[in-house]
Protein backbone atom coordinates (compact mmCIF):
# COMPACT_ATOMS: atom_id res chain seq x y z
CA UNK A 1 0.00 0.00 0.00
CA UNK A 2 0.65 3.69 -0.90
CA UNK A 3 0.63 4.86 3.23
CA UNK A 4 1.33 8.69 4.12
CA UNK A 5 2.67 9.30 8.21
CA UNK A 6 1.97 11.81 10.04
CA UNK A 7 2.88 12.88 13.70
CA UNK A 8 2.33 16.18 15.93
CA UNK A 9 5.97 15.19 18.12
CA UNK A 10 8.12 16.52 15.05
CA UNK A 11 9.58 14.38 12.06
CA UNK A 12 12.52 14.06 14.92
CA UNK A 13 10.15 11.84 17.08
CA UNK A 14 11.19 8.10 17.22
CA UNK A 15 7.34 7.37 17.58
CA UNK A 16 7.20 8.62 13.77
CA UNK A 17 10.34 6.68 12.45
CA UNK A 18 9.68 3.65 13.94
CA UNK A 19 5.96 3.35 12.69
CA UNK A 20 7.88 4.71 9.52
CA UNK A 21 10.73 1.71 9.15
CA UNK A 22 8.36 -1.22 10.33
CA UNK A 23 5.98 -0.30 7.55
CA UNK A 24 8.34 0.17 4.68
CA UNK A 25 9.19 -2.99 4.81
CA UNK A 26 6.31 -3.76 2.97
CA UNK A 27 4.81 -0.64 1.76
CA UNK A 28 5.53 2.47 0.07
CA UNK A 29 5.78 5.40 2.73
CA UNK A 30 6.01 8.56 2.60
CA UNK A 31 6.47 10.91 5.86
CA UNK A 32 4.90 14.79 6.15
CA UNK A 33 5.59 15.96 9.60
CA UNK A 34 6.44 19.62 11.21
CA UNK A 35 9.91 20.41 11.82
CA UNK A 36 9.41 21.33 15.50
CA UNK A 37 7.32 19.98 18.11
CA UNK A 38 2.97 21.01 17.83
CA UNK A 39 1.42 18.77 20.72
CA UNK A 40 -1.98 20.31 21.59
CA UNK A 41 -2.39 22.10 18.23
CA UNK A 42 -5.88 20.25 17.14
CA UNK A 43 -6.80 20.88 13.44
CA UNK A 44 -5.23 24.37 13.69
CA UNK A 45 -4.15 25.83 10.01
CA UNK A 46 -1.47 28.10 9.25
CA UNK A 47 -3.50 31.33 7.53
CA UNK A 48 -2.11 33.95 5.95
CA UNK A 49 1.72 33.05 6.09
CA UNK A 50 3.79 30.97 3.80
CA UNK A 51 5.07 27.49 5.09
CA UNK A 52 8.36 26.59 4.51
CA UNK A 53 8.89 22.72 3.27
CA UNK A 54 11.80 20.62 2.99
CA UNK A 55 12.96 17.73 1.69
CA UNK A 56 14.31 15.82 4.35
CA UNK A 57 17.06 13.47 2.65
CA UNK A 58 18.04 11.73 5.70
CA UNK A 59 15.56 10.57 7.11
CA UNK A 60 15.88 6.64 6.71
CA UNK A 61 18.04 6.28 3.55
CA UNK A 62 18.43 2.56 4.19
CA UNK A 63 14.44 2.11 3.79
CA UNK A 64 13.96 4.47 0.61
CA UNK A 65 11.43 6.86 2.67
CA UNK A 66 10.49 10.02 1.28
CA UNK A 67 10.38 12.72 3.66
CA UNK A 68 9.40 16.27 4.05
CA UNK A 69 9.71 18.20 7.11
CA UNK A 70 7.22 20.79 7.52
CA UNK A 71 6.66 24.05 9.28
CA UNK A 72 3.70 23.97 10.31
CA UNK A 73 0.94 22.13 12.20
CA UNK A 74 0.28 18.51 11.86
CA UNK A 75 -3.07 19.80 9.81
CA UNK A 76 -0.76 22.01 7.73
CA UNK A 77 1.22 18.77 6.82
CA UNK A 78 -1.38 16.78 6.12
CA UNK A 79 -3.17 19.33 3.92
CA UNK A 80 -0.04 20.74 2.02
CA UNK A 81 0.84 17.41 1.49
CA UNK A 82 -2.40 15.85 -0.27
CA UNK A 83 -3.08 19.12 -1.86
CA UNK A 84 -0.14 20.36 -2.89
CA UNK A 85 2.97 17.74 -2.77
CA UNK A 86 1.75 14.75 -3.44
CA UNK A 87 1.53 13.22 -7.19
CA UNK A 88 -0.81 10.31 -6.42
CA UNK A 89 -3.31 10.11 -3.49
CA UNK A 90 -2.15 7.75 -0.92
CA UNK A 91 -4.49 4.35 0.31
CA UNK A 92 -3.82 5.10 3.96
CA UNK A 93 -2.89 8.56 6.57
CA UNK A 94 -1.26 7.91 9.66
CA UNK A 95 -0.76 9.89 12.27
CA UNK A 96 1.58 9.16 15.19
CA UNK A 97 2.49 7.15 16.78
CA UNK A 98 2.11 9.47 19.37
CA UNK A 99 4.33 10.01 22.68
CA UNK A 100 1.69 9.72 25.14
CA UNK A 101 -2.19 8.53 24.98
CA UNK A 102 -4.85 10.66 23.28
CA UNK A 103 -8.11 9.22 25.20
CA UNK A 104 -11.46 10.46 25.53
CA UNK A 105 -11.71 14.66 25.35
CA UNK A 106 -7.68 14.45 24.30
CA UNK A 107 -8.92 14.18 20.76
CA UNK A 108 -10.16 17.75 20.67
CA UNK A 109 -6.79 19.32 21.76
CA UNK A 110 -4.75 16.62 19.86
CA UNK A 111 -2.78 17.26 17.04
CA UNK A 112 -2.45 13.56 16.12
CA UNK A 113 -5.94 13.46 15.83
CA UNK A 114 -6.23 16.54 13.85
CA UNK A 115 -3.90 15.50 11.10
CA UNK A 116 -5.33 11.91 10.86
CA UNK A 117 -8.84 14.25 10.57
CA UNK A 118 -7.22 15.96 7.29
CA UNK A 119 -6.96 12.38 5.86
CA UNK A 120 -10.78 11.29 6.47
CA UNK A 121 -11.51 15.22 5.07
CA UNK A 122 -9.60 13.97 1.37
CA UNK A 123 -12.13 10.83 1.50
CA UNK A 124 -8.87 8.96 2.66
CA UNK A 125 -9.48 5.96 5.28
CA UNK A 126 -7.12 7.10 8.51
CA UNK A 127 -5.45 5.83 11.66
CA UNK A 128 -4.13 8.45 14.89
CA UNK A 129 -1.92 6.22 16.81
CA UNK A 130 -0.91 6.95 20.57
CA UNK A 131 1.32 5.17 23.12
CA UNK A 132 0.56 5.72 26.49
CA UNK A 133 3.66 7.20 28.42
CA UNK A 134 5.86 4.80 30.72
CA UNK A 135 4.80 2.02 28.53
CA UNK A 136 6.14 -1.12 28.54
CA UNK A 137 5.52 -1.96 24.90
CA UNK A 138 8.24 0.06 22.44
CA UNK A 139 7.71 2.66 19.73
CA UNK A 140 8.81 -0.56 17.47
CA UNK A 141 6.67 -3.27 19.08
CA UNK A 142 2.90 -0.78 18.97
CA UNK A 143 4.16 -0.83 14.93
CA UNK A 144 4.23 -4.25 14.70
CA UNK A 145 1.22 -5.07 16.63
CA UNK A 146 -0.52 -2.42 14.20
CA UNK A 147 -0.20 -3.81 11.05
CA UNK A 148 -1.90 -6.71 11.05
CA UNK A 149 -4.77 -5.00 12.19
CA UNK A 150 -4.74 -2.11 9.70
CA UNK A 151 -4.32 -4.82 6.93
CA UNK A 152 -7.26 -6.98 8.23
CA UNK A 153 -9.42 -3.64 8.25
CA UNK A 154 -8.67 -2.51 5.30
CA UNK A 155 -9.76 -5.65 3.58
CA UNK A 156 -13.05 -5.95 5.13
CA UNK A 157 -14.22 -1.74 5.29
CA UNK A 158 -14.80 0.23 1.34
CA UNK A 159 -16.19 3.91 3.09
CA UNK A 160 -13.27 5.83 4.46
CA UNK A 161 -13.11 6.19 8.39
CA UNK A 162 -10.86 7.35 11.16
CA UNK A 163 -10.05 4.84 14.00
CA UNK A 164 -8.34 6.63 17.10
CA UNK A 165 -5.94 3.84 18.61
CA UNK A 166 -4.29 3.61 21.96
CA UNK A 167 -1.80 1.47 23.12
CA UNK A 168 -1.57 0.18 27.00
CA UNK A 169 1.22 0.40 29.71
CA UNK A 170 1.40 -3.38 29.23
CA UNK A 171 -0.43 -5.79 27.40
CA UNK A 172 -2.76 -7.89 29.39
CA UNK A 173 -1.99 -11.60 28.87
CA UNK A 174 0.93 -10.67 27.38
CA UNK A 175 -1.24 -10.60 24.05
CA UNK A 176 -1.81 -7.72 21.93
CA UNK A 177 -5.67 -7.24 21.96
CA UNK A 178 -7.84 -4.59 19.56
CA UNK A 179 -10.94 -3.80 21.40
CA UNK A 180 -13.32 -1.25 19.81
CA UNK A 181 -14.57 0.80 22.57
CA UNK A 182 -16.39 4.66 22.54
CA UNK A 183 -14.61 8.16 23.88
CA UNK A 184 -14.38 8.34 27.23
CA UNK A 185 -14.35 11.60 29.30
CA UNK A 186 -10.95 13.23 30.74
CA UNK A 187 -10.55 16.67 32.27
CA UNK A 188 -7.44 18.08 34.16
CA UNK A 189 -7.07 19.74 37.11
CA UNK A 190 -5.67 22.84 37.60
CA UNK A 191 -4.49 23.33 34.27
CA UNK A 192 -2.16 26.07 34.07
CA UNK A 193 0.92 26.94 36.09
CA UNK A 194 1.49 30.91 37.21
CA UNK A 195 5.21 31.71 36.49
CA UNK A 196 6.14 35.35 37.39
CA UNK A 197 9.59 36.11 36.49
CA UNK A 198 11.29 39.77 35.92
CA UNK A 199 8.04 41.48 36.67
CA UNK A 200 6.27 39.51 33.82
CA UNK A 201 3.41 37.24 34.49
CA UNK A 202 3.73 33.91 32.31
CA UNK A 203 1.44 30.82 32.25
CA UNK A 204 2.38 26.98 31.35
CA UNK A 205 -0.13 24.28 30.86
CA UNK A 206 -0.08 21.52 33.16
CA UNK A 207 -2.16 19.61 35.66
CA UNK A 208 -3.39 16.19 36.54
CA UNK A 209 -5.27 14.32 34.40
CA UNK A 210 -9.20 13.88 36.21
CA UNK A 211 -11.34 10.63 34.25
CA UNK A 212 -15.00 12.14 34.49
CA UNK A 213 -16.16 8.67 32.47
CA UNK A 214 -13.32 5.91 32.46
CA UNK A 215 -16.59 2.90 32.66
CA UNK A 216 -16.68 -0.67 30.92
CA UNK A 217 -16.75 -0.06 26.99
CA UNK A 218 -14.68 3.58 27.47
CA UNK A 219 -11.41 4.04 25.51
CA UNK A 220 -9.91 5.01 29.22
CA UNK A 221 -11.52 1.71 30.82
CA UNK A 222 -9.88 -0.55 27.99
CA UNK A 223 -6.59 1.00 28.34
CA UNK A 224 -6.33 0.84 31.82
CA UNK A 225 -6.87 -2.73 31.96
CA UNK A 226 -3.99 -3.55 29.22
CA UNK A 227 -6.19 -3.72 26.00
CA UNK A 228 -5.74 -1.71 22.68
CA UNK A 229 -8.69 0.64 22.26
CA UNK A 230 -10.23 1.54 19.09
CA UNK A 231 -12.78 4.16 19.04
CA UNK A 232 -14.17 5.59 15.56
CA UNK A 233 -14.16 9.06 15.17
CA UNK A 234 -16.28 11.12 12.83
CA UNK A 235 -16.47 14.67 11.55
CA UNK A 236 -20.18 15.13 12.27
CA UNK A 237 -20.43 16.96 15.81
CA UNK A 238 -23.73 17.52 15.80
CA UNK A 239 -25.68 16.91 19.17
CA UNK A 240 -28.68 15.30 17.71
CA UNK A 241 -30.33 14.27 21.06
CA UNK A 242 -30.47 18.07 21.93
CA UNK A 243 -31.02 19.22 18.29
CA UNK A 244 -34.68 17.13 18.76
CA UNK A 245 -35.04 18.39 21.87
CA UNK A 246 -34.86 21.77 21.19
CA UNK A 247 -36.52 21.21 17.59
CA UNK A 248 -39.86 20.28 19.73
CA UNK A 249 -39.47 23.27 21.87
CA UNK A 250 -40.20 25.79 18.77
Amino acid sequence: MNILILNDDGIAANGLRSLARHLAQRHYVTVAAPMHQQSGTSHALTIGSAIEVRADESFDPEYDITAWAINGTPADCAKLYLDAIAKEMPDIVLSGINHGSNLGTDVIYSGTVGAAFEGLFHGITSFSLSLIEGSCISFDDAAEYFEPFMEKIMQQTEKPFLLNINFPRELAGNTPQFVFCRQGGRDYINAFEKIEKNGRVHYRVSGEVSDTDKGTGTDIYAVEHGLISVTPLGIDTTDYFLLEQISQMI
